[in-house]
């Protein structure tokens, strides 16, 4: 009786903490704990890559490309926990609790489903699949020995990525930066062992970076399983059977779009390779991409965190029917955004060269790194807007809006005018970093437009 007294309290609070009282407690009590989460998340990429520079520029080179390999299998997880976000904040929202759990329930059945068949699939694709982006024997070798084993962290992955879209669906992002803490931590800590350390076996080189990840994620699934069993979602464990097609077929709806938005940026982001491949210098090229994604990523981590949040935020409004809470929401957070990345991006300008000297000890490396940053610094604010945005149209449900906006731009303005200024022009690798300005540039003038239309409040989830 007290435990259930105790779970009542808490649903309570998760509900009214999102759709009643201050806007902007709100976005607080939901960004500050997916802040942390985000950048934890993203120390974990950069130190991959850091811990990789010490093995050899073809060792980062494999990281960097092994694991945009690995995001494009990953998203389709990340997928099913869109779709769980949308449609348990819509329900949890509207006071509908046992549809939101069941929904919870079932959104753990497909993402495990997933992860086992990802599995599979990394483990079949991995002797061959990097041939096909570099044209480097030695990146390619290095890259399917650390694809083949990282293929194992899909399995705990599928049950993070689901636990977490659930918990932060009822407003409990602080369960969300508990679990995240605990893998980054034991990743991170696993890489320098590994690899600076030799411990506990050595020799182990880039395959210690794969065996800490398995390692994180396996010990922070366990940790969500806990979580669940002991949180207001706890019936959500036992409803994952029997399958309900009905319930899977609104969460692939939903989760579909998402998927195939973020496909078309991971594929436009291997055409980006095949460009760099061929400009002068490929290697240092490709390396300073993988470089500076991770760099330029730690800035946008909080974006992320506002754009998780404003999710949440959005879907719960919309469940209890506070459209103008909801639509306030996502301007008000927009602002936010916009105003912290101009700020970190005139960080990213006017610090890019002790950034990538940090980071690489190639000067080509370095040179192609410190250009990567000014240029992209640019967009900084566009990109704000559009991921921002982009979050609350998709806890609207409204995932093809952004899917299509994120294949116009990647697609049909960023590959060509990379080409054309990369090779054309003969701009080289520069070239591929102006492309990338513009794209994401256009992307943000397109998504708020889309917002601002308020025809993503009609969405039925």
């Amino acid at each position: 009786m007290a435990t259930a007294t105790v779970n009542d309290t808490v649903k309570k609070d998760n509900r009214t903490e999102l759709i009643k009282g201050n806007i902007w407690r709100a976005i607080w009590v939901m960004s500050w704990p997916l802040l942390i989460t985000t950048i934890a998340s993203s120390l974990v990429g950069m130190t991959d890559l850091y811990v990789a520079g010490h093995l050899g520029s073809a060792s980062q080179a494999a990281v960097g490309l092994s694991e945009q390999i690995i995001f494009l299998f990953v998203l389709f997880i990340m997928a099913t926990g869109t779709g769980t976000t949308a449609i348990v904040s819509r329900h949890w929202g509207s006071g509908n609790r046992k549809r939101a759990t069941r929904f919870a329930g079932q959104s753990l059945l497909l993402s495990l489903t997933l992860g086992v068949f990802l599995t599979i699939l990394a483990l079949l694709t991995a002797r061959f699949v990097l041939d096909i982006f570099s044209n480097s024997a030695d990146v390619n070798q290095l890259g399917s020995i650390y694809l083949s084993l990282f293929g194992f962290g899909m399995i705990p992955w599928s049950i993070i990525y689901v636990a977490n879209a659930a918990f932060n669906a009822i407003g409990d992002a602080k369960t969300t930066l508990l679990i995240v803490l605990v893998m980054t931590s034991i990743h991170i800590t696993g890489d320098y062992l590994t690899v600076d350390y030799n411990w506990p076996v050595a020799g182990l080189g880039i395959k210690g970076i794969a065996y800490s990840a398995i390692c994180g994620g396996t010990v922070a699934s366990i940790v969500a399983i806990w979580r669940l069993y002991n949180s207001p979602l706890r019936d959500c464990l036992f409803q994952i059977f029997p399958a309900s097609w009905a319930m899977l077929k609104r969460v692939i709806n939903i989760g579909i779009p998402f998927a195939m938005q973020r496909m078309a940026w991971s594929v436009s982001v291997f055409g980006l390779f095949f460009i760099l491949a061929s400009c002068k210098n490929p290697t240092e090229g490709q390396a300073a991409w993988a470089v500076g994604m991770r760099v330029e990523g730690l800035t946008y981590m909080p974006i992320m965190a506002l754009s998780m949040a404003v999710g949440s935020i959005v879907g719960q409004n919309l469940g209890a029917r506070e459209l103008d809470r909801a639509i306030g929401a996502g301007w008000r957070v927009t602002a936010v955004g916009v105003a912290l990345l101009t700020l970190l991006g005139s960080i990213l300008y006017f610090f890019a060269e002790p950034i990538a000297q940090h980071m690489s000890h190639d000067p080509i490396t370095i040179e192609y790194v410190v250009s990567y940053l000014k240029i992209n610094a640019l967009a900084q604010p566009f990109l704000a807007m559009a991921m921002i945005l982009s979050g609350a149209l998709q806890g609207a449900g409204d995932t093809r809006t952004p899917m299509w906006i994120t294949f116009i731009c990647n697609w049909i303005i960023r590959l060509p005018v990379a080409y054309v200024l990369a090779l054309v022009l003969n701009m080289g690798t520069p070239g591929a970093w102006w492309s990338m300005t513009a794209s994401v540039t256009v992307m943000g003038i397109l998504t708020a437009w889309r917002f601002k239309s308020l025809a993503w409040t009609k969405y039925h989830v």
